[in-house]
């Protein structure tokens, strides 16, 4: 989703009113550290993590069921 220039110079200005403008780096700065960390510790998680086992399922042809009238073979 990309920020219309309307949008971006909105959140642009609401953030000068808020931060100031000689505190404004430095919370886009703490702001951007705060993400590479969560990015880091999400990425951690999902190595740690361990994928579940594949099974491997085994049929006949007979087995099997038809969709189309719901009774087993052909």
């Amino acid at each position: 989703m990309l920020l219309r220039t309307e949008s971006l110079f909105l959140i642009v200005v609401v953030g000068l009113l808020l931060f100031g403008w000689r505190r404004l780096p430095g919370a886009m700065r703490d702001l951007g550290r705060a993400r590479r960390i969560l990015k880091s510790e999400a990425q951690a998680l999902r190595d740690d993590v361990p994928l579940p086992k594949r099974r491997v399922v085994e049929a006949r042809p007979e087995d099997v069921v038809s969709r189309r009238d719901g009774q087993a073979g052909t």
